[in-house]
Order: structure tokens, then sequence, then C-alpha cells
């Protein structure tokens, strides 16, 4: 019978043993372990988090962040910091609880850590700031821009740019004159700048528009059995208001049987469209006759306010200042 209650009581204490070391906490060993419990943790302001040991990278807003996920407590994490085209880090710092900020981007300014595990949990933080940068954006004579002067905007990003030629000109493309600017398309009016240093400036180039102005030459003679007459018209046409102020110098001498002559000089100035008698050769049989000669003693072409040709001859076929002249 005390056999039987000493069995008993040694079989209820060592029940009572066991129950009592199931239930005691566990110690955390302080050396690092193999079963990949440890935790890279990165916050942030996230837009679309997905951390996983296969997928350690999140995306935040204004960068991503990788290196998240589980480890071996003997393992070690790569842990970066990467901004998207128009962002800066503004703080990425981390590390186990002993030491919050062991790593640190404002010490040096370092985007990556290599982490060693040593069997500790580590948590990291990480932001991105805008890069913003000075752009002045400029018109040249001929024309308005949009955006006009300074204006603060976001570096490495496309920025919208418009030109608009003022009434007789026309757009001659975009000029950057200092700073690191790339223009899309510097011969389009509506483009983007993108600003890749702190500051720059740009210009957009207007010129005048090429007005062709027509000139015609037009002769014509008039013959008879005691000699001719040539006439000569000079007219200007163009899709701007133009003028033709073109003088002569006569001189017309008369022959008579008595071996007389008269001589009568005189210079006349004519305009656009405007018949010239410029050569008389004539005889009424009796021993009389008429000659004259005539020369240009000034040929101008006023455009829209403005001299365009003033010489002592017609034009050749080119480019004067602004304006084409075309002989027809």
């Amino acid at each position: 019978m005390k056999m039987k209650y000493l069995f008993l009581a040694c079989g209820m204490a060592a029940l009572f043993a066991a129950c009592q070391n199931e239930n005691e906490p566990k110690a955390v060993s302080d050396k690092p372990g193999t079963s990949g419990d440890y935790r890279i943790i990165i916050e942030g302001e996230e837009t679309d988090a997905q951390t996983s040991r296969s997928s350690g990278t999140i995306q935040f807003v204004g960068g991503t962040a990788s290196g998240a996920g589980l480890y071996d407590g003997v393992g070690r994490a790569f842990v970066s910091a990467t901004p998207d085209p128009g962002y800066e880090i503004n703080y990425f710092y981390g590390g186990p609880d002993s030491e919050p900020k062991k790593y640190d981007n404002a010490n040096g300014g370092a985007t990556s850590f290599d982490v060693p595990i040593n069997g500790q949990d580590h948590l990291f933080h990480v932001g991105f700031k805008k890069k913003t940068g000075s752009l002045t954006i400029n018109a040249g004579t001929g024309g308005t821009v949009s955006p006009n002067g300074q204006v603060a905007i976001q570096r490495e990003v496309p920025f919208s740019i418009k030109a608009t030629p003022n009434s007789g000109y026309e757009f001659a493309g975009w000029t950057v004159n200092n700073g690191s600017v790339t223009i899309d398309n510097a011969n389009s009016t509506s483009t983007t700048a993108t600003l890749n240093s702190a500051s720059g400036t740009i210009t957009a180039q207007f010129k005048q528009n090429k007005v062709n102005v027509y000139l015609s030459v037009n002769t014509r003679t008039e013959s008879n059995g005691s000699g001719q007459i040539d006439y000569i018209t000079y007219t200007i046409t163009s899709s701007v208001q133009c003028s033709l102020n073109v003088s002569y110098y006569f001189t017309e001498t008369t022959y008579r049987d008595n071996a007389q002559s008269e001589k009568d000089q005189w210079s006349q100035t004519f305009g656009s469209g405007d018949e010239i008698i410029r050569r008389i050769n004539e005889d009424d049989g009796y021993g009389n006759g008429k000659r004259r000669t005539s020369e240009i003693t000034k040929f101008v072409i006023i455009c829209e306010g403005k001299t365009i040709y003033n010489g002592t001859s017609i034009p050749e076929d080119g480019t004067y200042g602004n304006y084409n002249i075309i002989r027809k």
C-alpha cells in the first residue's frame, strides 16, 4: 500500500513539474540564430508596400527602398533608398532597438547600408522630398512666353513652356542661356523644359516674317514708218502695303531741217502702275525729228512705311531686310 502512494506522489510531482516548465517563457538568446525570424522593417509614406522575403522593395512617395524582409540571425541585409526623378532623400536612418540611428543618411549622405543582422530586428525610416530649382524663361524681340520670368519648378521633371510670336514674326527656336536645361523640341512653340541643375535660363527667339514683294517690269513699243515710241510700266504687288517711287531724268532733242535743234531736259517721278514714255525716235518726213533719252535717277520701294530698297537701278531678285523682292 505504501508503494502505491509513493508512485502516485511521484507521478503527480513529475506531472506538475512538466506543466510548470511548459508554461514558463522561453529565453531569447543573444547569440545569432538561424531560424530566419529576424526582420528588417522600412517605414515611410507608402503608396504600395509589398514586403516579403522574396520582394523586399517598397514603393514610397518619391522613391523606393529595398532590403525589407526576414533574415537569418547570421545573415546580412543590404538596405538602400533610391529617389524617383525629381526627388531626393529627405531622411533615411535605422538600426536595432538599442541603436535606432546606427545607420543614418545624415552622416555622410549614404544611400545604402550593409547591415549585419546579429540576431536583432532592425527598423528603418525613409522619406523623400521634391528637388526644386529656379528656371527663368525669357522672350526675345517679337513674341511672348508662358510662363514668363523666373519660376520655381521641380528639377528633373519636364515642365511645359509655350512661345507665341507677335504679328509679323515667326518662332525661331528655344535657346539655353545658362544652367543645365534639356528642351524636348527646341523648334516647337509648345514643348517641355527639364531643369537638371539648381537654376537655368532659356529664351524663345523670334524673327520677322519674310514678305514677298513682286516687281513686274512691262515694256511695250509702238512703231510706224517714221519712228517708234517705247513705254515702260513698273508695278509693285505684295500681301502688305507697298509703294514705288521711280524717277527718270529725260533729255529730249528736236532736230529741224534748217539744222537747228532744241533741247529740253526735265525729271519726273512715277508711281506703281504709271506708264512712262521712256524713249522716242520719230521723223515727220520733212527733215524734222525728235529723240528722247532717259535714265533712272531714283528707284525706291517702301513697304509698311519702311524703305526696303533705295537705288538708281532696277533691283535684282533677292532678300532686302525682311522682304523678298521677286521679279515677275
